[in-house]
């Protein structure tokens, strides 16, 4: 298993293209689309870091802090990776932020679904970076279905940046993903997606052909006795 990380300034820098800095994936692998992911909701700071764009919102729970969400989606899965830190978004902030101190918030966990079984061969994850500014840091590690990638800290460069984990081979219809704070107690996160291929499954029609061959070969078998 490996996993790389990409700065902001390396990737604007960059005339290559995203996937130059990416650890390699499974040969097929593709983005993968999420159909609903379950967690409790951020909370607020000095600005709203909840998941107030999560649809269908259940009641006012996306408006709620650490209310549970499930069955939508959200600032997670929109496809938008946070150029900038939080503060410089002000209350329209693309990140939601745990904190550690909220009920439910500490080491948040998300559950995300997909319409059907997939293999996730990678996963890559959006953090911000502010070197303590706000309470805010990288996280200590990334739980992928239980498998725990530490993230070494960054002094150097309070840029927001995405870590990708490959290797997974993960097979099913959900992976869990948790956020391990570090010794601050803010964690930013701006966006999670994955890339592996879908469990190909029988049609229907190809299904009832099947069982149509196998009683025909148990009438043959029948006839020869």
């Amino acid at each position: 298993m490996r996993f790389n990380h990409i700065t902001l300034g390396t990737l604007l820098c960059a005339s290559a293209s995203a996937a130059t800095f990416l650890a390699p994936v499974g040969a097929g692998a593709a983005p993968l689309t999420v159909s609903s992911y379950s967690m409790y909701n951020g909370g607020t700071g000095s600005y709203n870091y909840q998941d107030f764009t999560y649809l269908p919102c259940p009641g006012n729970d996306c408006n709620t802090t650490s209310a549970p969400l499930s069955g939508g989606t959200g600032k997670l899965t929109d496809g938008v990776s946070p150029a900038l830190s939080w503060y410089q978004y002000g209350e329209n902030t693309p990140w939601v932020g745990w904190y550690e101190g909220y009920p439910n918030e500490t080491n948040p966990n998300v559950t995300f679904n997909f319409a059907g079984s997939v293999t996730v061969n990678s996963v890559t994850v959006w953090v911000d970076n502010t070197i303590g500014y706000g309470g805010v840091y990288l996280p200590a590690s990334v739980s992928v279905n239980g498998t725990n990638f530490p993230i070494a800290p960054d002094n150097s460069n309070p840029d927001p940046r995405g870590y990708t984990f490959s290797g997974l081979d993960i097979t099913g219809t959900s992976v869990d993903v948790q956020f391990f704070q570090s010794s601050f107690p803010w964690i930013m996160v701006g966006e999670v997606s994955f890339d592996g291929t879908v469990t190909a499954s029988p049609e229907p029609a190809s299904l009832a052909l099947f069982g149509a061959g196998l009683a025909g070969i148990g009438l043959i078998r029948r006839r020869r006795a």
